[in-house]
């Protein structure tokens, strides 16, 4: 490794000697040990300053109208090298590595129906019907009462709803994750164990191209790459798609419309549609998860904001303002229930990771200070949330900033926190079926069950590789008992 990075330091001198005014680390070395010993925090980056160094050609954006240029549909920006390590296979791009603008533009197109549910029959019932399986599940199994405390492991349960969920949006089933309440082909493990190799990676984006040149060798790549015939993991993933896709190509198939289905119909080639169909599992599922278990934490955690939230819930169920199950144009009847989603999304963003662009040739300027053709832009996500556009406590979880009354700071704080989900051609296809997920989970969950977190000092075990697992968040859980589930 000390050979590699020596290398790699000579090579990007030129940029070290043309950015080396703005505060922060010259080496990448740091980044990676802090990544591997998960010690590197967002706020500890921000209070550099919002545009910090993280390495010889490395920096870290965190100014939020910088970033809506740097992401706007017509800049000049393209996708670093940083993408590459997010590859399934290292000669094959996807929706969201693919590096060739025109091509991630067509890929876009041909997608954005499905993701947004546009081709997708029954896309609500499909998630009530999910999160109605997931609600019957507690009950039966979770459930505590006066005789008896039932610990429930919020952190996997809620990572089994959302993988279920994206799963028959995606094939017309789900896997089955809540039925079993387990890991499905050990599909968490994988995502779990292969992250941190993935981050680094990304961090010395040269041994990407290390990896690339590995897999050309067919016997090398059978054996480091997932393979279909695997018996679990992500190869199992890889294989259940190719087993479904090649169903939709037989004579006498029958057209479906769900997400895969939306796909081939717009052209996707069937090995695209094999990889995009599989990154749509790792993408959709373990972000919202993350979205939920922050938002819960935090409303469980802050007395005043659960009982609020509650009563708004339960006040809109016996006036009929919400149905049962909700519909989800019944949610902005819940407007602190939105507020907390809003909130809950700004203080854990589901997304840290890196996703660098280049500087355009010529340079750019950026926050005064000029930067060099082919420096690479990452952005920080946690850090651009923390933004003084939210007030002097932007750090606290505060549901009521949401409800600001100068509506030109109220803009500000919207256009600030919209980036959550991207922006211009990078802007999250799957946003609908997030949202949706997220109303219609937190509503049931709080309209059937009362919950508390059983150590509130130390509530879970969270880790950070560019998206967060989390894992022993043990609540408690009791019925309402004057609701009924969905």
């Amino acid at each position: 490794m000390g050979t590699v990075y020596k290398t790699l330091d000579v090579k990007n001198s030129g940029f070290r000697e043309l950015i080396q005014n703005i505060r922060g680390s010259q080496q990448s070395i740091w980044f990676v040990f802090f990544s591997v010993k998960n010690r590197l925090t967002p706020n500890r980056l921000y209070h550099v300053g919002p545009l910090a160094r993280i390495g010889p050609n490395h920096l870290l954006l965190s100014d939020p109208e910088a970033i809506r240029k740097m992401l706007a549909a017509r800049s000049l920006y393209t996708r670093g090298p940083w993408y590459d390590s997010l590859r399934i296979d290292p000669h094959r791009a996807n929706l969201i590595t693919e590096r060739d603008e025109k091509k991630h533009r067509v890929l876009r197109q041909q997608m954005a129906a499905g993701y947004a549910g546009n081709d997708v029959d029954e896309l609500e019932s499909t998630i009530n019907e999910r999160i109605a399986e997931w609600i019957s599940y507690i009950s039966c199994n979770a459930a505590s009462d006066a005789s008896k405390t039932v610990k429930f492991d919020m952190a996997r349960s809620m990572q089994y709803l959302t993988t279920d969920v994206i799963s028959h949006l995606c094939f017309g089933k789900p896997f089955g994750f809540v039925k079993t309440h387990g890991d499905v082909y050990g599909f968490i493990a994988t995502l779990e164990s292969r992250l941190p190799f993935i981050e680094n990676f990304s961090v010395i984006v040269e041994l990407n191209r290390v990896l690339s040149a590995i897999c050309s060798i067919p016997f090398l790549k059978n054996r480091l790459l997932p393979q279909p015939t695997d018996e679990d993991g992500l190869g199992k993933i890889v294989g259940i798609s190719r087993k479904v896709v090649d169903e939709r190509f037989e004579p006498d198939a029958v057209p479906r419309n769900d997400i895969l289905g939306s796909f081939l119909r717009n052209k996707i080639p069937r090995e695209q549609a094999e990889s995009e169909i599989t990154i749509s599992l790792f993408a959709g599922s373990d972000t919202t998860a993350t979205s939920l278990r922050g938002t819960i934490l935090h409303i469980a955690t802050n007395p005043q904001v659960y009982s609020r939230l509650v009563n708004e819930i339960s006040t809109a169920s016996m006036t009929g303002k919400i149905s049962n199950p909700m519909a989800n144009e019944e949610a902005a009847n819940l407007p602190f229930l939105q507020a907390c989603i809003k909130e809950g999304l700004r203080i854990f963003p589901p997304i840290t990771s890196l996703r660098e662009r280049a500087v355009p040739a010529g340079g750019d300027t950026i926050l005064g200070h000029f930067v060099p053709a082919g420096t690479n832009i990452g952005i920080n996500m946690a850090g651009t949330l923390l933004n003084e556009v939210f007030g002097h406590d932007a750090d606290v979880f505060r549901p009521d900033r949401w409800f600001e009354k100068d509506p030109a700071k109220l803009n500000r704080m919207e256009r600030v926190h919209e980036l959550v989900f991207g922006h211009g051609g990078t802007s999250c296809l799957g946003i609908k079926i997030a949202n949706m997920t997220l109303n219609k989970t937190l509503v049931e969950l709080f309209r059937n069950y009362d919950i508390a977190v059983i150590n509130p000092t130390n509530p879970w075990k969270s880790r950070c590789h560019g998206i967060f697992f989390q894992q022993d968040f043990w609540l408690r859980i009791t019925s309402r008992g004057d609701q009924v589930s969905v």
